[in-house]
């Protein structure tokens, strides 16, 4: 109970100082804020290794937000928080196991000030997961976890307008919880994402 309690609390604080970054970025200027959608791929679940925008089987694409700083010296920080879902898995008795990724990344920007703009990034993630039983009633009740991840990835960025820029990017995520959650402790795999982001 403590640490379901604990792992709630520091979501809820991890979501507060995400909305509080937010907010700052309409009070800047050249500050991003985006939305991603994308493709995660375990590699351990994924049936798939041929078809790389196909998702793992029960899996939803993922989708999140990310706040952008400014690009100095062709380096930019990003925070993003992602979610992502696998649902039915009856061989171990779940509705559903649930990760959310809160991710700081440092983005290093190859030809910054282009309409086209090549970039590589990486950094590291903290990881909530939740796991959701059949008939969650009674003393089957959800079981969170928290674990660690690292991110490495490249992309390109392109200026839609004066204000507008959509991303393609490429990660390879790290991320092994100490026990397993779900079907597996091993969550390490590529990420194919999408991100529109608006720049204050």
């Amino acid at each position: 109970m403590i640490n379901r309690i604990t792992l709630n609390n520091g979501f809820q604080l991890a979501g507060l100082v995400f909305l509080l970054m937010v907010t700052t970025a309409f009070c800047q200027s050249h500050l991003g804020i985006g939305v991603e959608y994308g493709i995660w791929k375990p590699s351990s679940l994924d049936d798939y290794t041929s078809q790389p925008f196909k998702n793992i089987d029960g899996a939803d694409p993922y989708y999140g937000v990310s706040l952008l700083s400014p690009v100095f010296k062709s380096h930019a920080i990003r925070v993003s928080l992602m979610q992502w879902q696998q649902n039915d898995l009856v061989e171990v008795d779940l509705t559903s196991i649930t990760l959310r990724h809160l991710s700081f990344d440092l983005k290093y920007v190859l030809i910054p000030d282009y309409s086209i703009s090549p970039f590589v990034s990486y950094g590291a993630a903290a990881i909530w997961s939740r796991e959701t039983p059949r008939d969650s009633e009674g003393e089957k009740i959800p079981l969170d976890r928290a674990g660690w991840g690292f991110n490495l990835g490249a992309g390109v960025d392109f200026l839609l307008g004066a204000h507008v820029r959509l991303g393609i990017e490429y990660q390879y995520l790290y991320a092994i919880f100490s026990n397993r959650v779900g079907l597996t402790h091993n969550y390490i795999g590529p990420k194919f994402s999408i991100k529109l982001y608006y720049h204050f």
